[in-house]
């Protein structure tokens, strides 16, 4: 069973239309991609909207695709970049930002594995 990817539930939200899954995890795989460095870099630079938006973009494309887990990790980041929780993005060390984009970007790689894995068994 995959971590983060749950094709039962992706499926669902298709009506059971494989074909068109196929096509969003192709999507996922190759289109809706986000550059971890880009991520990375926005932190480092203390520009919390902009590696927002990049995480918002991730989260709805996972959620479409039936990758809840991460979806929920991408929304606890993005309340932190967006000063919806406390303590924020501001006010965290840039070790505690790194470890937790970090593991936000070897989630997301596990999930992009698992969801180009699905893709070639439909």
């Amino acid at each position: 069973m995959a971590e983060y990817l749950d094709t039962k539930e992706g499926l669902s939200f298709l009506d059971g239309d494989k074909e068109l899954y196929k096509m969003l995890l192709d999507a996922y795989a190759n289109e809706s991609k986000f550059d971890p460095n880009a991520l990375k870099d926005f932190i480092k630079k203390k520009e919390f909207e902009a590696a927002a938006k990049i995480v918002h973009k991730t989260k709805g494309a996972s959620y479409q695709i039936g990758a809840a887990k991460l979806g929920c990790k991408a929304q606890a980041l993005e309340d932190i970049l967006r000063s919806k929780v406390q303590p924020d993005a501001s006010q965290r060390s840039p070790q505690e930002m790194a470890a937790l984009v970090q593991d936000f970007c070897d989630a997301y790689q596990k999930c992009l594995e698992e969801a180009e894995a699905a893709a070639s068994e439909l």
